[in-house]
């Protein structure tokens, strides 16, 4: 994953809220067939990424995000908007022909991203821990067993059927 499309994803979002959400959100985009390159391994909220969280983090120490920390009873959350420095790079870098090239392809995920964005930040959970156990392999039925069996919860349950469903949608 490169800084252009970790920068593009937080300017769709406006204000992207929640390191979590933004963790989803990407390896469901790069499961979606999106060329990301961001490794993931399964952790206990789901699919994560050192490579995203590094990058994330390095945007921020270099001030082409603005990182906002919100505490609350059960943790802090870390929202990230682009920095003026930030959305200049972006429009010059757009400017250029390979620039364009990069913008054209990653714009071809927007809509799927917002409407990631959007989802519920637990059923995005579930469904991206589900996709995570189909590509290893597992067929649908198995995978969502093995997410139900990972995160505690009930099969058949509404959560985990719409969850289901998502996780189908994104890879079909």
């Amino acid at each position: 994953m490169n800084r252009f499309e970790l920068a593009k994803i937080v300017q769709w979002a406006g204000t992207f809220r929640s390191r979590k959400r933004m963790q989803k959100l990407i390896f469901l985009l790069q499961a979606h067939g999106c060329a990301l390159d961001a490794e993931f391994s399964l952790h206990h909220y789901g699919p994560y990424s050192q490579d995203v969280a590094r990058l994330t983090d390095e945007m921020v120490r270099e001030g082409l995000f603005q990182e906002q920390r919100e505490v609350h009873p059960y943790g802090e959350q870390y929202s990230y908007t682009l920095s003026e420095g930030s959305q200049r790079q972006i429009a010059e870098y757009e400017a250029s022909p390979e620039g364009l090239q990069s913008a054209e392809q990653i714009t071809k995920l927007k809509s799927l991203a917002r409407r990631l964005y959007g989802t519920d930040l637990k059923e995005l959970e579930i469904a991206s821990t589900i996709v995570f156990f189909r590509k290893q392999g597992h067929d649908w039925a198995t995978a969502v067993e093995k997410s139900c069996q990972f995160k505690g919860l009930i099969r058949g349950s509404q959560v985990v059927e719409r969850a289901d469903a998502l996780a189908r949608e994104v890879v079909a």
